[in-house]
């Protein structure tokens, strides 16, 4: 539950309940807590700028801003070295398309296909005439390009364990 008491409000923690996504090969969110000392070197080398500080100072992806292009340079400029391998999977993460995604209200728009490199958001045709979108997970690499290009905001991003 959300800390609506004043202190709560003033100092933010009433966002406590908002999904957190930390940056890719980060790996476990207790050990990358302990081991991370907030010195912003992964969010200065972030080519994308989608790293942001967070609360208490960690760094969090913010995909609002764009997307990942799993260059590896957060995990590289990192001192502590807290970042998984590169070969390893970056992150556990999905997407999904939510209901407010205008072609469910038979309006054209194909944004999120338009960014995805991946190609893994297709459009296929549906009875009301306008094609509704359709997600291959296995394709999707939860980079979050689609996000930013959705202009009524329906694609988010989740946690694989939260689906």
């Amino acid at each position: 539950m959300a800390d609506l008491s004043r202190r709560g409000l003033l100092t933010g923690s009433w966002r406590s309940n908002a999904t957190v996504f930390r940056p890719p090969w980060s790996g476990d969110e207790t050990h990358f807590l302990v081991e991370c000392i907030r010195c912003s070197e992964c969010m200065t080398a972030c080519e994308t700028r989608i790293l942001r500080r967070g609360l208490s100072g960690y760094p969090e992806v913010d995909f609002s801003k764009g997307e990942c292009t799993f260059c590896y340079a957060c995990a590289d400029s990192c001192p502590q070295k807290l970042f998984y391998p590169r070969e390893t999977t970056p992150w556990e993460h999905s997407l999904s398309i939510g209901d407010g995604c205008m072609a469910y209200a038979s309006v054209e728009c194909r944004s999120c296909q338009d960014s995805c490199d991946t190609q893994a958001i297709t459009f296929r045709p549906s009875s009301q005439g306008i094609a509704v979108p359709k997600l291959n997970h296995s394709a999707c690499t939860a980079c979050g390009a689609c996000i930013t290009g959705c202009p009524v905001s329906a694609l988010t991003m989740r946690h694989a364990d939260a689906n």
